[in-house]
């Protein structure tokens, strides 16, 4: 059975390291203008970062007799226009790069992958590679990724998707003589509490909107409590990014909440948020918000190893 994917072969110079780097952590890509093949039925990103023969400018021939360094990921939401600077390229110029943007949920990845007709990448899926090295951009093309998934030790539920409960955890490749920064989450405290603040502010609204008589700020361990003069009672988990939000951090508390909390708890995903970083605090604006109701933390959802995973919705 074959599958719809987008190759993506990543730039080895510094600002393409970089980039990479910073999408995988933040489970967003993008790319500068939209493309056919840029397509809603894409469902996996297949990433290629090292080849043995060198780059991707060379012949078909001797690409295929070589191996590559690749990275599988699962779509996460349909393609959509950024306006929030993300990269840290867009960051340092204060403008938008790549506005072709999709969430991607990292399922795995792999050294000394044979590209050649036979491996697992078949031959569609290693010339993609090569091809979109050669075109600056992503290519699409109709993979059977079983053989793929299995080296990546990935198995499918029931439902088709990755169970990441079984998966490896997260993964982030680094290229050498790169320092990892932290995964997912910014470092930056400043940053982080404007998007908080921006995304329980939209949050608030929508709630508001949605009739409830009152809505009360908690933090810990979920953002809000929303009542009615009727008794009911919600409560509300809130997430901002200026990424595609379709991967998102949880603690333990937060989790446990989700499949506990007697009244059903919401999570509400604001991503695309514009960030203006040259005023302290940091003024915010934009983004798109989600609202998944009684959301229940899924295992098959969550990574092995730290409380990361999808967020279903985004379309």
């Amino acid at each position: 059975m074959s599958d719809d994917v987008l190759a993506v072969w990543s730039s080895s110079s510094p600002n393409g390291s970089r980039n990479f780097e910073y999408g995988i952590r933040t489970r967003t890509w993008g790319f500068k203008s939209f493309e056919p093949d840029y397509r809603s039925s894409v469902r996996w990103v297949l990433f290629g970062y090292s080849h043995s023969s060198g780059g991707p400018r060379q012949p078909a021939a001797d690409w295929q007799s070589g191996v590559a360094d690749i990275l599988l990921c699962e779509v996460s939401g349909d393609f959509y226009t950024g306006h929030a600077p993300h990269w840290p390229d867009e960051i340092e110029d204060n403008k938008i790069i790549y506005p072709c943007r999709i969430g991607i949920t990292v399922i795995g990845a792999a050294t000394g992958v044979s590209t050649s007709a036979n491996g697992p990448l078949g031959l569609a899926g290693s010339e993609a590679l090569r091809l979109s090295g050669t075109g600056n951009r992503g290519v699409y093309c109709r993979v059977d990724l079983s053989d793929l998934r299995q080296v990546l030790d990935a198995p499918v539920t029931s439902s088709g998707v990755v169970d990441l409960s079984r998966t490896a955890g997260d993964v982030i490749p680094e290229r050498p003589n790169r320092r990892s920064q932290g995964q997912g989450r910014s470092q930056d405290a400043a940053l982080n509490k404007a998007l908080e603040d921006h995304a329980v502010a939209m949050a608030i609204e929508h709630y508001r909107g949605l009739g409830w008589d009152e809505i009360r700020t908690l933090g810990k361990p979920y953002d809000l409590v929303c009542t009615k003069v009727t008794g009911e009672e919600k409560h509300v988990e809130v997430k901002g990014t200026t990424g595609a939000g379709g991967d998102v951090n949880y603690t333990p508390n937060e989790v446990q909440h989700f499949r506990s909390c007697p009244f059903g708890a919401d999570l509400v995903v604001v991503r695309d948020i514009q960030v203006d970083r040259s005023v302290f605090p940091h003024a915010t604006s934009g983004g798109e918000l989600l609202h998944v109701e009684n959301y229940q933390a899924p295992p098959e959802d969550l990574k092995a190893t730290g409380w990361t995973g999808r967020v279903s919705g985004w379309h």
